[in-house]
């Protein structure tokens, strides 16, 4: 076992070396094209989709917390719709307590949203009021007492703690936070120090505040919530999307909290940056504007002409080119990272059926088979929330694998994000198993991936393919190994 860690008060911001720059300049390419997007959109369409961003930060944070537990359907009806106890009372729904927690921390967001747009200072006072707002229906809070037994104790709302508070890490060693003495004083320590830290980036600087923030500790409950929301308010201020770390990344983050800890800070900033720019590409969309009430089919017919003529007019042409040549050597690369596996693939296959076979087969916009996949491309764009737009097709690339009579598909596609030329591509994946008798029969493919955004890769055409393929390549590998084990654990 690892050796207890005690109590240490604030630390200044590190200097971090290794790849975080290139990784956080990636991030604020892609923000400054969502940013460009925003002209296109009217205000209520931009509300709405920080509100969804929101929804789902206030259910998350509760769920990464174990305060609670929201099927993912119910989730994905919350954040679409609204938190409203009708949709939240649907089979495998969550109760009106659970709903009526999850308000609080909605409402503490708009809370902080409001603040940073108008300029609100982080201050001592905020932050206790930040968690006033997030508990205000938590009740009670899980303790241990002095025989070790687990007991339920009230929670204070926006007070500091009276008791110590500690946390037992994944490697089983003991971690202290501040002691309530000290918590007025190292509360304005870290206040103090954030403010000498203006000139560092947002993303580095919200990571460094959570940090700081959860090895104080200074709240009896609720401290992770806080932390988090308190990251949302750094990237607000600096007019950066809401990023959400949700319960398919908890591990993760824990895991980067935990090497925060012992000194190393990089992991947990690239992880906020990762999600940073899922949160940007998830808002990337340029809206067509909803005919009003009552306007005839012609008329419809006539506006969204006008919008989308609007959009191709905008569009810089150096721009589509760059776009464009990015995805093509995107998809060039791919052909040869096919071209390597599919032997090995035959071999390895053939040992148990002599008449397994691995083909590939590719397609580009201009091509007739670029408009391939649609539905699929579209379930896993969904999946790991972009908007995908497949108006003139993409770029895919497909491992058709057969063994024992049973076919896998493996799709990698290349497709471009948001309506219109927004200059960001994303690269996901998608497999199938193909019954022999589905088309006697009826049966739909099966599919063997549940992505999640983790599996994609975003390009902004100021990219270099040779600077992103090791990531793209990374996840290649990841989504087909899986494929390759699902599809195998059914071969028999």
């Amino acid at each position: 076992m690892a050796p207890d860690r005690p109590w240490q008060s604030v630390q200044p911001l590190p200097r971090l070396n290794g790849d975080v720059a290139a990784l956080l300049a990636t991030i604020d390419d892609l923000r400054r094209v969502w940013e460009e997007t925003l002209e296109f959109a009217t205000m209520d369409e931009v509300r709405e989709a920080r509100k969804r961003s929101m929804r789902r930060h206030a259910i998350e944070t509760g769920v990464i917390e174990r305060l609670y537990n929201v099927d993912w359907g119910v989730t994905q009806a919350l954040v679409a719709e609204g938190l409203t106890l009708d949709l939240a009372s649907h089979e495998n729904g969550v109760t009106e307590d659970t709903l009526a927690i999850i308000r609080d921390q909605y409402d503490a967001l708009e809370y902080l949203a409001g603040a940073a747009r108008g300029g609100v200072p982080l201050t001592l006072h905020f932050i206790r009021e930040l968690h006033q707002l997030i508990t205000q229906h938590q009740l009670t809070y899980e303790a241990t007492d002095q025989f070790g037994r687990v007991v339920h104790l009230p929670l204070p709302h926006g007070a500091w703690k009276t008791q110590q508070n500690h946390a037992v890490q994944s490697d089983g060693s003991r971690i202290d936070f501040a002691p309530p003495d000290q918590v007025q004083i190292e509360m304005q320590a870290l206040l103090d120090e954030y403010e000498r830290q203006q000139e560092a980036h947002p993303i580095i600087r919200a990571t460094w505040l959570h940090h700081q923030f959860i090895n104080i500790h200074p709240f009896a409950d609720g401290n992770g919530r806080v932390g988090r929301a308190l990251t949302l308010l750094v990237l607000l201020q600096a007019h950066y999307a809401p990023l959400v770390v949700d319960r398919r990344q908890r591990g993760e983050y824990i895991a980067a909290i935990e090497v925060a800890n012992a000194g190393d800070l990089r992991p947990l900033v690239r992880l906020f940056a990762r999600l940073e720019g899922i949160a940007v590409r998830s808002e990337l969309i340029r809206p067509v504007e909803a005919a009003p009430l009552g306007v005839g089919p012609v008329e419809v017919a006539r506006a969204y002409a006008d919008r989308l003529r609007a959009l191709a007019q905008t569009a810089d042409a150096d721009q589509v080119n760059q776009t464009h040549n990015l995805a093509s050597s995107a998809h060039a690369q791919l052909a040869v990272y096919f071209d390597n596996v599919r032997e090995q693939f035959r071999t390895a296959f053939q040992s148990v059926d002599p008449g397994a076979d691995v083909v590939i087969y590719q397609a580009s916009p201009g091509d007739d088979k670029s408009g391939w996949w649609r539905a699929q491309l579209i379930r896993t764009a969904n999946a790991v929330d972009f908007y995908t737009n497949l108006r003139e097709g993409s770029w895919w690339t497909h491992l058709k694998l057969t063994v024992l009579g049973q076919t896998m598909r493996f799709v990698v596609a290349v497709q471009k994000v948001g309506r219109g030329e927004t200059g960001v591509l994303a690269v996901t994946t998608f497999a199938e198993a193909l019954d022999p008798n589905a088309e006697i029969d009826g049966a739909r493919p099966v599919p063997l991936l549940n992505p999640d955004p983790d599996d994609s890769v975003t390009l902004v055409y100021t990219d270099s393919i040779d600077a992103r393929w090791q990531e793209i390549s990374a996840v290649v590998d990841r989504t087909l190994a899986a494929a390759i084990a699902s599809f195998s654990s059914g071969l028999g």
